[in-house]
């Protein structure tokens, strides 16, 4: 009675729904959406189930996460191939039977041994996919840094990995299996996470125990049929389990072998021990009569050993005063390696005498640099004083010693040696010992001595060059002071924020200078623009004003004829925009040098801060919230950031 009231709701259920509303995404070769069409192992289930039913199957297709949620939501009736867990059937209900178990792994390019190889890997997952949450999981567990790549589906994963925009993507077994080889990716050792595949329903529908109890049914029915059901698996995995597995005759197969070779190789053992006892016997009375003759050696090594022993006393003084030299080479080294042009002549010199110190240990030093000498005494004493400008001495050893030194140094003199034939510079060795100074030792510091007068030549010539620059500098500004007044002092401001904001990007000190000279005169082309265009108090016509947009090619001609190449280009460029709309070579982004993108941000904010003769200055916040407008657009946005974090700063001072 029980039977027939059940087969009668049953198909009550059917003639009423007829339509199911089933989700599916591609997940090939459990569902494959390729081709425009629907396949894959959960599709001809379905299909089969839906047939004997009479159901109308409408498919819905959608990303899994978004599945999931329009399942939760009652949107699809039915979902195939879903991992089932404790906490999905807390969101949906399950039917019983599994059609087959999965797990997840992980694809990579290269080898993952273990899950601490994922510290600090991009990661390609699947939104709500349940492999994915477990390994987050395990993760979480062992406190590792990784970064997560959300894709839409396994395949994007693997393509997101073979791209390289991902080091790992996170898919299921028997995904990996049919699809990395397409994607030239390796399944990993690494697995978790196994669960059965299952169908998912809306949970609580009123139709769900009639459509489990139907697919429960169909499922039990095809297992029953091992050898159909396998072939069925074999279609879309690409393995088949016969009814009678061959695992038990390979198994047995293998165990015979196993044995035969193994007595073949006890056989092939007891004759080889036999060999190798015959050889070891025959070895050892080799052995025998080398020992009576090792004997005889032994007592030659101890006559020898003595010899050695004399020897090694030698190579240890010979190292110790080799590792002396070495440590006054890198002395040197190190002395030349800080060698900077902003060091100081007095520091330079002591330092410079220490070396020279370290080299002759027996040795007071005095170095002559422009009429003032600077004398370190074997004991260590400094000493300045000024020389006479009509000193004359000559290079080479002399036994005399100029009257100035010797009426500070009271120890005994035996020899000197003036090193240098430079007016300017001389380096004096005052020699203590009776010990005449080893001439390689006077070749040593002849040599560093000569880099020194190479290196202050150089210093003395870039002094000169930053001294014409300054001067040139000057010029032009007081030249551009006379033609319009407002333009010099703007130029004079807007240079100390130009430094600022330069060494605040780190820039090194050559191109922090280069920034502080641009600033300064970025605008000097401007000369030969007419006094009464700059100093007009109305808005400028288009011909004017394509006048005064031929400024910075004006002052970067003049700045070039002046040998200041790299502050020409700078300042040719402080009118372009960031957007490429700038004047005069429409240069963008990037291509606009950073000197130039400074000075156009500084130039703007003291502008608009200034009266003007067309308008009165803007407040501090008002040109502030301008910089912030046009940041993308006209200006460098990072500068733009970097200078308003200035100008608060400053203003809290």
């Amino acid at each position: 009675m029980r039977w027939l009231i059940f087969l009668c709701t049953m198909i009550v259920c059917v003639c009423l729904c007829t339509t199911l509303k089933v989700g599916v995404y591609h997940d090939p070769p459990l569902i494959d959406l390729s081709g425009g069409k629907i396949s894959g192992l959960y599709a001809e289930i379905l299909e089969q189930i839906a047939s004997e039913n009479n159901w109308h199957v409408e498919y819905v297709f959608d990303e899994f996460g978004a599945l999931l949620d329009k399942l939760r939501n009652g949107e699809i009736d039915l979902m195939t191939a879903i991992a089932y867990t404790q906490q999905r059937s807390e969101l949906f209900d399950f039917n019983n039977q599994a059609v087959i178990i999965n797990w997840g792994v992980l694809c990579a390019t290269g080898r993952l041994d273990s899950l601490l190889d994922l510290q600090n890997k991009i990661i390609a997952v699947v939104n709500n996919d349940v492999y994915a949450a477990y390994l987050k999981k395990q993760i979480e567990d062992f406190r590792m840094t990784v970064r997560y790549l959300v894709v839409e589906d396994y395949e994007r994963g693997m393509e997101a990995v073979k791209k390289n925009r991902a080091d790992v993507c996170v898919v299921s077994r028997i995904f990996a299996e049919k699809n990395a080889p397409r994607y030239s990716l390796n399944i990993t050792g690494i697995v978790f996470s196994p669960v059965e595949l299952r169908f998912a329903l809306s949970k609580g529908s009123d139709k769900n125990q009639m459509l489990i109890q139907i697919i429960d049914d169909y499922l039990y029915k095809i297992k029953a049929d091992q050898k159909n059901y396998n072939q069925l698996l074999s279609r879309y995995l690409g393995t088949y389990v016969n009814v009678i597995p061959n695992w038990l005759k390979t198994s047995l197969l293998s165990l015979v072998l196993v044995a035969g070779l193994f007595a073949l190789w006890i056989f092939s053992l007891r004759r080889a021990v036999a060999v190798r006892t015959k050889a070891l016997n025959k070895t050892l009375q080799e052995l025998d009569r080398k020992n009576e003759d090792l004997t005889a050696a032994n007592e030659e090594i101890r006559a020898q050993s003595e010899e050695l022993e004399n020897l090694n006393r030698g190579l240890e003084k010979t190292l110790k005063e080799l590792q002396e030299t070495v440590e006054r080479f890198t002395q040197s080294i190190d002395f030349f390696g800080q060698l900077a042009v902003s060091t100081k002549d007095e520091e330079f010199c002591w330092r410079f005498l220490k070396i020279v110190r370290s080299t002759t240990p027996d040795c007071s030093v005095a170095f002559l640099y422009m009429n003032i000498c600077y004398l370190q005494t074997k004991d260590g004493v400094q000493n300045i004083s000024v020389l006479d400008k009509d000193l004359s001495i000559k290079d080479g050893r002399t036994e005399e010693v100029p009257f100035q030194i010797q009426s500070i140094i009271h120890a005994p003199i035996y020899e000197t040696i003036n090193i240098g034939s430079d007016k300017d510079s001389y380096l004096i060795l005052l020699n203590h010992s009776e010990q005449r100074l080893n001439e390689s030792v006077v070749e040593l510091v002849r040599g560093l001595f000569n880099i020194v007068r190479v290196f202050l030549k150089m210093r003395n010539y870039e002094a000169n060059e930053r001294q014409f620059v300054t001067r040139m500098n000057d010029v032009l500004m007081t030249i551009l002071n006379y033609h319009e007044p407002y333009t010099a002092a703007h130029s004079s401001r807007s240079s100390d924020f130009a430094v600022k904001i330069a060494q605040r990007l780190f820039l090194d000190d050559e191109v922090v200078s280069r920034v502080y000279w641009a600033c300064l005169i970025h605008d000097i082309g401007k000369i030969a623009i007419p006094r009464e265009i700059l100093c007009k108090n109305s808005k400028l016509s288009p011909d004017e004003f394509e006048l005064v947009k031929i400024h910075p090619v004006i002052a970067a001609d003049l700045l070039e004829k002046a040998g200041l190449v790299d502050i020409a280009k700078v300042v040719r460029h402080h009118h372009e925009r960031f957007d490429g709309t700038g004047y005069p070579d429409g240069l963008k982004g990037e291509q606009i040098p950073i000197e130039s993108r400074i000075v156009a941000v500084v130039d703007a904010y003291d502008a608009m801060t200034s009266d003007r003769p067309y308008r009165s200055a803007l407040s501090p916040e008002r040109a502030i919230d301008e910089l912030k407008v046009y940041a993308g657009t006209q200006f460098d946005p990072l500068i733009v950031q970097i200078f308003v974090e200035l100008l608060t700063e400053s203003k809290e001072e």
